[in-house]
This record gives C-alpha cells, structure tokens and sequence, in this order.
C-alpha cells in the first residue's frame, strides 16, 4: 500500500471531493497528479506559452575595513567599493584607514527559453548597482541599476553584452572582493559571437585607451572591431583555453594645434583554465600581449602611447594569475590567490604612469545552507609607477551573500 504522505492525503481529499474516483485507483490519479506536478517549472521559473523564464540572483552585504600605505582614497571612489589597482594612492607622506559598507554588488538576472520552428532562442539580461555614481552615503545610499548582461542565443550564435571571448570565466578565482586577482582579464562588452564545439570565434566592441593624448580616453575612432579566437579543452578534469585576439588601437585628436588621425594593429593571447583536483582545484591564467591594454588589471595600464610626432607605440604588457580553492569540509572553504601584472612602457610616459601592480587574497567561506554563505578575506595589493614610488593596500573583508 503507498504510505500516506500530506501530498498524498490532500491529492486524495481533492479527487474525492471533485467526485473523480472512477475507472482509475485513487492511488493512478495521484501518481498522475504528482507526475504533471513533476512537469511543471521548478521554484523560480514560468512557463508562458512557448517561452520558459527563469529568474535567480543573489543578496551580498560587504564590510571592508581598508589601510594605505601612502595616501588617502576619496570618499566615492570606486576603490572604496573593490579592490581597483590604478587607485591605490603612492608616494604620499602618511598612511590612511577607512571602514566601508555597501551592498551594491547585489543582482538580479533573468533568463528565458523561447521553443520556434527555427530551434530554441535563448536571452539573458542582468543588473546590479555597482560603479556608478548615481548615489551617496548622506541619507538613503540609494544606487541605480547598472546593466551588466544583456544578450541573445539562436543556434551557435550569440548577439550582445556578455563576457569576452577572450575571457576564460572558469579560471577566475572566488574571491569575495568583485574582481579579486588583480592581473586577471575581465572585460564585458558587445559583440557577435559563434560557438562550434570547443572552437570560438568573435567580433567584439572596439575601443582605444591611450597615454598622451588631449585626455580624451577612452577613443572610440576604430574602423575594425576587436576579433578573438579562442579554443577549449574541456574533460573531467577541468578545462583549459586558448585565446588570441588582433586590436586596431586607433585615435583623433588635436594634439599641439594638429589634427591627428592614427591607427596601429596588435595583438594579445591568453592561456587559462580550472585543474581539478577532487573537489579542490587549481585555476590559473597567463596573459601577454602588445595590444592587451583595457582587457587586463581593470584599465591599469593602457594600450599604447601618442609620441610626439602622432604616432601610436603599443606597450608590451603581461600578467598571470594562480590560485588554489580547497575544501576542508562540506560547509568550509578557502581561496588563496596570487596575481602580478606588468607594462614594458616606452621611456616618453609620464612618470605617474603605473609600471607593476601585485595582489594577493586570501579566504575562509563558511557555506552556511546552499543559498547562504558568510566569509571573510585578507586582500594585499601593491602599485608601482614608472618614477619608483609606489604605494599598496591591505583590506579586510567581511561578505554575508544569499543567492537565490
């Protein structure tokens, strides 16, 4: 006899009632009950029509407690928020501390699944409240909301705003700052993609980051947009990726009175991935490139330099990035990442212009339920510019998150 579950015992009282016992056992009909129950969308999703929605997101409460050697970070920089290399403060005379609380890291991201006769259409759109400025701490701490993901799927085409191809998701480290590891590549932007297999292949959005130039940054004068390859390999141990991307790295400007119109083409690749060992696992990048510029270090360093006759020297430019995640139990975890980013810049920059940049973090998360985890981390980063000074920041870092 089926044991008699509250499912069981309210599917009963409902046919009952309905008067639907008949040809079928009561126990058919609530088997029958429960399967088109199975058949429905799961919690968090819709069914409507043809289309299947989805929503999820997560709630994340930050507490950072921050130290610099050589400077003051102003209230409202974006280094306040996360860990951003170009705005640890160097060369000043005395050391600074602040505490800081946000939650703007905080998302939410909508999916959707639409059956056609021309195969499935997929779309996802994302925000959060993050790196704006729309905002204060004065009264509400209000934030507006700030697209990150916004893109369609059809077949093995992908049209919008999503993560560069060049960038290899899986291989950045979990690390309870937003970015964390400082020489990792981390660029969202709009582009045309096609998947085929492991195979990879992109046009993305084109734009010029600079030093020398009227201030003007970044440029938006390019004439080719930016093309990726990329190649993975994937398996039960983990994946890792081949990229290779070609950049016009263009400008106009008036420069001493001159109208300028230049343009250069270069280059950058990247071999990354996840090396699983167990549950733990190793993830790693190595970046190189003469063109690489805005795609590593958040726009620490810059693609290229306006010499004085116009012309554009692309700077060589490198960075890696290692870390290790183990797990010490079912509820506990720990990252250690480490991360050193360098530009071989030409002798005409400036001598503010930032040189190396190195980081550090390490973590304990205690995985408290499936959508609940509290943490903390230490984050250690150094800048270095081209006159010698340098400068560097060391962070604690409280997160409560629940993802949903």
């Amino acid at each position: 006899m089926k044991a008699i579950t509250p499912k069981y015992l309210c599917a009963s009282i409902a046919l009952a009632c309905a008067g639907t016992v008949g040809a079928a056992t009561l126990e058919e009909r609530v088997e029958m009950l429960e399967q088109k129950a199975a058949d429905q969308p799961a919690a968090g999703q819709a069914q409507v029509g043809n289309t299947q929605l989805s929503v999820g997101g997560f709630i994340k409460a930050d507490t950072m407690v921050s130290k610099y050697s050589d400077g003051e970070l102003a209230p409202g920089s974006i280094g306040r928020d996360f860990m951003v290399p170009s705005t640890i403060p160097v060369g000043g005379e005395a050391s600074s501390e602040e505490v800081d609380f946000n939650a703007k890291q905080s998302r939410f991201w909508l999916k959707s699944k639409t059956q056609t006769d021309a195969g499935e259409i997929g779309g996802h759109i994302e925000v959060d409240f993050q790196t704006n400025g729309l905002g204060d701490e004065r009264i509400s701490n209000s934030y507006a909301v700030r697209l990150r993901h916004a893109y369609l799927t059809w077949d093995k085409w992908l049209f919008g705003q999503t993560w560069s191809t060049f960038f290899n998701v899986s291989a950045l480290p979990e690390t309870l700052d937003f970015v964390g590891a400082a020489g990792t590549v981390f660029e969202r932007q709009q582009q045309i993609r096609y998947t085929n297999g492991g195979l990879m292949l992109a046009m993305e959005n084109p734009s010029t980051t600079l030093y020398g130039g009227s201030g003007t940054n970044p440029y938006d004068d390019n004439a080719m947009p930016d093309l990726v390859a990329r190649y993975n390999f994937t398996g039960d141990w983990g994946n890792v990726s081949l990229s290779a991307m070609g950049r016009e790295i263009a400008y106009q400007d008036t420069i001493g009175g001159v109208d300028q119109d230049e343009s250069e083409y270069g280059y950058a690749v990247s071999l990354a991935g996840k090396w699983m060992l167990g549950k733990d696992d190793v993830r790693f990048q190595a970046n190189y490139g003469n063109a690489m510029g805005r795609y590593t270090t958040l726009n620490a360093f810059r693609a290229g330099q306006i010499e004085a006759d116009g012309s554009i020297d692309l700077i060589d430019q490198w960075s890696a990035v290692l870390a290790l995640r183990h797990h010490w139990n079912d509820q506990w975890r720990s990252n250690i990442a480490l991360s050193v980013s360098e530009a071989d810049n030409p002798d005409t920059v400036a001598t503010t212009t930032n040189k190396t940049i190195q980081s550090a973090h390490a973590n304990l998360i205690w995985q408290v339920a499936k959508p609940l985890s509290l943490g903390g981390e230490f984050i250690y980063a150094d800048r270095e510019i081209e006159s010698g000074d340098d400068g560097d920041l060391k962070r604690l870092q409280f997160t409560a998150k629940y993802a949903f």
